[in-house]
């Protein structure tokens, strides 16, 4: 019954209601319309006004050109005489011009010394049909760019043609004039090429010159009358609306667009007022019957609150007023549902990060239970591992900065899932039981349980490798994998997890999309004093900035390879390499103490983005050229640079020569002792003595390993007759005498 009524009470209404509102959405739709016509007529007239303004200065830029430029026309103008060269030449000149504008309908130039005429003109100026045209223009205003619309006829025929002209005097901006160049633009062409920018049947252009005519009408500018009021304009083509109207700031005519049917314009908008006057009109009326209603249907709503307020959790009359019956029956239910909502919610977060927080902590080793009861655990999660043997495999996304730098956190998190459900895919298809939890930013581990028949490691890597090559061949990034060992117990669960942990360390040597395994990760012996005789080499040849770093940096990487060293390790040693060839610049000057400064902020940010040794080859070596580039520069800039280099070789060619100071060096090159060591500490990082002594010990070692040859001799070839002096630098240099150094090695070998 109650329903009953209300449904009679409020359909008349509602239909009422719904016939004004669809009245008012058709016309507010067609005022719409109306007011993005309005738009569309600004945009067209801005387009044509842009159009001509563009094209007239094009031409005009053209011919102000072609007078202050063209040796052609200066010549043609100021001939005293018919140079019948200068014509052809001043014609071709008129036929380029009317080539590359195609709107040009003629072109001629008038020459006051003798009154000659060349172009589309005849050659007498008494046959010449608009030699009016030019008598009125030299007695009018010539600062006026365009003429407006008129006439043009050259020779005495009925057909004449409708143009704007453009007259220029030559030479340009001078006292004396020569004559005129004068431009003839095609009305019809102009009217062709704007007339295709819109539908006449729709719209109007006109363009109304100084005089009053319009430019772009074939026929003579019709009357206009205009409307003050609606702006509407009567012509004789018809009814027409000036909706937009703009003055070209070039050439100074006024565009004006708009539409056609002015009447049914004016009707549209009367129309809307009309039905916007009676919708309000209803739409009170609608209102007035709505309350009268509401108190009649009142009682029964009332009874229905009452009833809510009684089984609620909520006393009578705590609700708001403002609210209302219906606002307290609609807050009762939504607090309802959104408490069962945010109880749901807030339970199945805490089972996810309670699944989460215990797999870590199986595979971390700090989960204490029985393996009955671990079974059983796993079974809440719908994972059978009876009679199974269990794997742990991490996978890592390779390039993990580049990913995170490329994609935005949304699709990281999609190419993420689309991983887990790789993996949660080829695990069913294989008939496999799997766990799999993302464990840190770059890595998802799985625990994966197989039947022990008939061969569960090489099923566990056929899974791992076709979760790697689907999501080498159908997303954008590769993934490598740490195998872990079987495991049948929960404590060997943790100990397979360290192992595939481990595994992927060696991804930086062995490369990445593919999967490691224990075997891969056998280290063959290596001396570690390898390494740092090539750190020592490598920082030796950057800080000289000579030309075999780049073996030393090889042989560095090499030597990583061979020894087949984890990432911390390699991380151990490159840090290493970075503190020692600090250690070696910043005994240079300033200027190269700061390039360092910059190399090394460059290299710190490498040590802690690269992903595999063949990365982090490539992108030190490109930072190592950077650093010799540098240093280069440094050392070019300096003054003395070829002499300190000259002064350099000798004492590499002269080394034994035991009279060799830096007091022998000042007189060899002419130069103050005390300048010539401050030079030489500035371009090397060393001063002279400890160079020259180094220098000769070097090349002492290499005598010593490669001859036979007594001490006394290798001292006096190095440039020390004395041979105690010879044991006494060695020993300082070294930290073992000649002898005991030749001993050593010997026994070595």
């Amino acid at each position: 019954m109650w329903f009953r009524r209300l449904l009679l009470s409020y359909l008349p209404v509602f239909f009422i209601v719904t016939m004004i509102l669809f009245v008012v959405f058709f016309q507010t739709l067609n005022e719409q319309n109306r007011r993005e016509a309005i738009k569309a007529n600004e945009f067209l007239a801005e387009q044509v006004i842009h159009f001509t303004d563009k094209s007239l200065k094009d031409i005009d830029y053209r011919v102000v050109r072609e007078i202050l430029s063209n040796s052609n026309v200066n010549r043609y103008f100021t001939s005293a005489s018919t140079d019948v060269f200068a014509n052809m030449q001043a014609l071709k000149v008129m036929d380029d011009l009317k080539f590359n504008y195609p709107i040009i309908d003629s072109v001629y130039f008038i020459r006051f010394s003798d009154g000659a005429l060349l172009g589309d003109a005849p050659r007498s100026v008494g046959d010449f049909r608009d030699a009016d045209f030019i008598m009125n223009y030299q007695k009018s205003d010539a600062a006026v760019k365009w003429t407006g619309k008129r006439q043009f006829r050259a020779f005495d025929t009925p057909e004449y043609e409708n143009v704007i002209t453009l007259v220029k005097e030559a030479p340009y901006i001078s006292n004396e004039k020569k004559g005129y160049f004068v431009v003839n633009v095609s009305l019809p062409k102009l009217q062709e090429l704007v007339g295709r920018m819109y539908n006449s049947d729709i719209s109007f252009v006109s363009m109304i010159d100084s005089a009053g005519n319009d430019i772009l009408a074939a026929k003579p500018a019709a009357q206009v009358v205009v409307d003050a009021e609606t702006e509407d304009t009567m012509t004789n083509g018809g009814s027409q609306a000036i909706l937009s109207t703009f003055t070209s700031p070039y050439t100074g005519w006024q565009i004006n667009s708009g539409i056609m049917d002015t009447k049914g314009l004016k009707f549209a908008l009367t129309f809307y007022n009309v039905w916007f006057v009676l919708a309000i009109a209803v739409v009170a009326f609608g209102i007035l019957w709505v309350i009268y209603v509401t108190k009649r249907n009142y009682k029964p709503i009332q009874q229905l609150v009452t009833l809510i307020q009684t089984y609620s959790l909520k006393p009578p009359g705590t609700h708001k007023e403002k609210d209302g019956e219906f606002g307290f029956i609609q807050t009762t239910l939504e607090s309802l549902v959104s408490e069962t909502k945010h109880f749901q919610e807030q339970y199945r977060e805490k089972l996810i990060m309670q699944k989460k927080y215990h797999f870590r902590q199986v595979l971390e080793g700090n989960v204490k239970i029985s393996d009955k009861d671990w079974a059983a655990e796993l079974r809440s999660y719908d994972l059978d591992i009876q009679d199974k043997i269990a794997f742990v495999h991490v996978m890592e996304i390779d390039s993990y900065q580049t990913f995170t730098e490329t994609y935005n956190e949304r699709d990281q998190s999609l190419l993420k899932f689309t991983l887990y459900s790789a993996i949660q895919e080829t695990a069913k298809n294989n008939k496999a039981a799997v766990w799999t939890e993302w464990t840190t930013d770059n890595r998802i581990s799985l625990i994966l349980w197989l039947p022990p028949e008939p061969d569960p490691v090489a099923m566990s890597k056929e899974i791992v490798d076709a979760c790697r090559q689907w999501i080498e061949e159908n997303v954008s990034f590769n993934i490598t994998i740490g195998l872990g060992e079987r495991a049948t117990t929960i404590e060997q669960i943790h100990l397979s997890y360290e192992m595939a942990n481990y595994c992927l360390q060696f991804k930086a040597v062995l490369g990445a999309n593919r999967f490691i395994s224990a075997e891969d990760t056998v280290r063959p012996q290596q001396e570690i004093q390898e390494y740092f005789k090539t750190i020592y080499l490598l920082s030796q040849a950057l800080r000289l900035a000579e030309s075999d770093w780049k073996k030393h940096l090889d042989v560095f990487y090499a030597q990583i390879r061979e020894s087949l060293l984890p990432r911390k390790e390699i991380e151990s040693l490159i840090q290493f390499c970075l503190h020692h060839l600090e250690g070696e610049l910043m005994e240079l000057s300033k200027d190269y103490r700061t390039i360092w400064r910059n190399i090394q902020n460059e290299l710190q940010r490498l040590v802690k983005r690269w992903d595999t040794l063949d990365e982090l080859q490539e992108e030190s070596g490109r930072i190592f050229e950077t650093l010799i580039e540098k240093i280069n520069s440094q050392r070019d800039s300096h003054s003395n640079k070829g002499l300190i280099i000259e002064i350099r070789s000798f004492i590499e060619q002269n080394y034994a020569n035991s009279e060799l100071s830096l007091d022998y060096l000042s007189g060899k090159f002419h130069l103050n002792a005390k300048y010539l060591s401050k030079m030489f500490k500035e371009e090397f990082g060393e001063n002279f003595v400890d160079y020259l002594i180094g220098l000769r010990i070097d090349y002492a070692k290499k005598m010593l390993l490669e001859t036979q040859k007594s001490m006394q001799s290798i001292s006096s070839e190095v440039g020390y007759y004395n041979y105690n002096s010879f044991n006494r630098a060695f020993k300082n240099v070294v930290g073992l005498s000649p002898r005991d150094f030749r001993k050593q090695l010997g026994e070595a070998n």
